[in-house]
């Protein structure tokens, strides 16, 4: 179903829309979303559990968000992790009377929120909780000890409730087919599948540069995205890797880099947006959801060399968009971008994979997912 009938986009804008988001704390794929719903339906008033300050100060869709009561509980916007376990009843007891349809955009307990009996409830999934399913042990074995205790004491009663909110959703949207098997086999539910919106990082950055012999990996460096592999691999071969990003792992991973890997911290879109348009590939090496990274770097024409599972399969062409690698090892990491570099890469090719992703693709299918959500059916 495709929506180009501006009569059918009207009608959705003449609804009373609240859509519900998890938090405001730092702006990432799933606050793209939530920036490409309120596009579609600018009419939609936004809640969320809670917004940080920094956030609410430099962001306007940010500061446009209404917060549950759990933000005014001390802490509640510096540490909201701590305040999960609350969040569900927070949720639930947001009122929605008056709304004509709801959308919630989660990845933990946004879909708890409660709607009148008639009114469709559409939850845009980012993914079930992973601490709560597929990577318990994961996120235990990083977490300290007293967290460690408070995860495992927590799990079957959160796993109670997000599945009771889940069996209210009207319709499950998912970004990825690798999510709506998730959702298939935690919830039960079937899903549409609608892949987030992916943009250029920076508007300014259009052209195509020439490319440089090193390679990239951008993000945030947490022990699931296997920056280690990256590493490794480029110290093998020789190749100067530069890495963008900061996290809890940095520490580790310069103890780990040798003389060919440079770290550069945390960069903004612009700076992003310049290493992209220059590296000779993308390095990424984790199992993702959807992945919006990879997909970024197609739109600035650079190859991906990324791990075939998640959401990269998805999005990603061997041999035409980039050199995936089955095993996570770094032998295998090395002998892909060894491919990558070697390979004779196709720029309007690599450029218009990321096009497939566009934002107003992402409104035109989530806007008649919704008209449908909004039509009784027989």
């Amino acid at each position: 179903m495709v929506i180009d009938d501006t009569a059918a986009l009207d009608s959705l804008r003449s609804l009373r829309v609240l859509v519900v988001h998890e938090w405001f704390v730092s702006w990432a794929g799933s606050e793209k979303v939530v920036e490409q719903l309120l596009a579609l339906l600018p009419q939609a008033d936004l809640a969320v559990a809670v917004v940080s300050d920094a956030m609410r100060a430099a962001n306007p869709i940010a500061a446009r968000a209404r917060e549950s009561w759990v933000a005014r509980l001390p802490g509640a916007r510096t540490r909201h992790r701590w305040f999960l376990p609350l969040h569900p009843a927070a949720f639930a007891s947001l009122d929605t009377r008056g709304y004509d349809l709801v959308v919630s955009s989660s990845h933990a307990f946004a879909k708890s929120v409660r709607v009148r009996p008639g009114v469709p409830h559409v939850c845009y999934c980012h993914s079930p909780p992973r601490y709560l399913y597929d990577l318990g042990e994961t996120y235990a074995e990083q977490a300290s000890p007293l967290e460690r205790l408070a995860l495992r004491a927590s799990t079957p009663v959160l796993r109670a409730v997000d599945r009771r909110a889940a069996a209210r959703v009207t319709r499950f949207v998912s970004n990825s087919t690798f999510i709506a098997d998730r959702v298939r086999r935690w919830y039960g539910r079937e899903s549409d599948v609608v892949h987030p919106p992916v943009a250029p990082k920076h508007d300014a950055v259009t052209q195509q540069r020439r490319r440089e012999r090193f390679v990239l990996s951008l993000g945030r460096l947490v022990p699931y995205k296997r920056t280690d592999l990256a590493i490794l691999a480029a110290e093998r071969l020789g190749v100067p890797l530069v890495v963008a990003g900061d996290g809890p792992e940095r520490a580790r991973l310069e103890r780990l880099a040798g003389a060919h890997t440079t770290f550069v911290g945390a960069v903004d879109d612009a700076e992003a947006a310049r290493l992209m348009e220059r590296c000779a590939a993308f390095v990424f090496s984790a199992e993702e959801d959807f992945g919006i990274a990879p997909v970024e770097a197609n739109a600035h024409g650079a190859p991906v060399v990324g791990y075939a599972r998640g959401g990269l399969l998805e999005t990603m062409r061997d041999g035409e968009t980039g050199i995936l690698f089955t095993e996570r090892d770094p032998d295998a990491v090395a002998a892909a971008i060894q491919r990558a570099l070697e390979h004779p890469w196709r720029d309007d090719v690599v450029r218009a994979n990321a096009a497939r992703f566009a934002p107003a693709r992402f409104r035109t299918r989530m806007a008649a997912v919704l008209a449908s959500a909004m039509t009784p059916r027989a």
